[in-house]
């Protein structure tokens, strides 16, 4: 399984579903939706693997270096999805064998987790999750409240990615007239005003008056 992994790598990409020329509102007008959306692959780079995908994918090219699979149907790696070859660059709708769909349905991908908000709910319920989690909670909590803080509208899609020392972020499918910049609010500092406390000090003097008779 560790060798498997290593040869084998599992990603999630952005994927533009439909590409039209002109204006997406254009394309609206017309009953067309310019989109993207998230689409899951397998990279695979093992020369073993290479040969037996290709053999029973039918693939006719003589040198592939390597090769992407594509999970277009959003139910795991199988027939129905898409191979690209590479340095071909070529697509192939597959037709994957009751051996190699055994193989690929071993193949799962992990790490990834997702946060679902109510309008209702407070960002601050998500930095209150388990230690396991909070950092992808305040990141989440974070995002939710710049959102809710800037853009009043209804509905919008966003991509983040960093990589490389480079944070890009992607947003469309949102109304603009509803974009207008807040300013986070300022954090209330409680301040200590000084306070003068007067002590009286009371000193009572009594003068003793000693008598003695002869």
């Amino acid at each position: 399984m560790e060798r498997r992994c290593k040869w084998i790598g599992l990603q999630s990409i952005a994927v533009v579903s439909m590409l039209l020329s002109g204006t997406t509102a254009f394309a609206q007008n017309y009953g067309v939706v310019v989109d993207q959306s998230l689409v899951q692959t397998v990279t695979i780079k093992n020369p073993k693997y290479i040969s037996f995908f290709t053999e029973d994918f039918m693939i006719p090219e003589k040198q592939v270096e390597w090769l992407k699979i594509y999970d277009l149907t959003s139910d795991g790696f199988g027939t129905g999805d898409l191979a690209r070859t590479y340095p071909g660059a070529k697509f192939y709708i597959i037709t994957a064998s009751p051996k190699a769909q055994k193989v690929m349905n071993r193949w799962s991908f992990g790490g990834n987790i997702k946060f679902t908000a109510e309008s209702h709910n407070s960002p601050d319920l998500f930095e209150q999750v388990p230690d396991s989690i909070k950092a992808m909670g305040g990141i989440f909590a974070s995002l939710l409240r710049g959102l809710r803080r800037n853009y009043k509208g209804l509905p919008i899609k966003l991509y983040l990615e960093q990589n490389n020392n480079i944070t890009a972020i992607e947003m469309w499918g949102y109304n603009p007239k509803m974009m207008r910049y807040e300013p986070p609010p300022v954090p209330k500092v409680l301040v200590e005003k000084p306070t003068m406390k007067l002590i009286y000090l009371e000193k009572t003097i009594v003068d003793s008056v000693y008598y003695a008779p002869r």
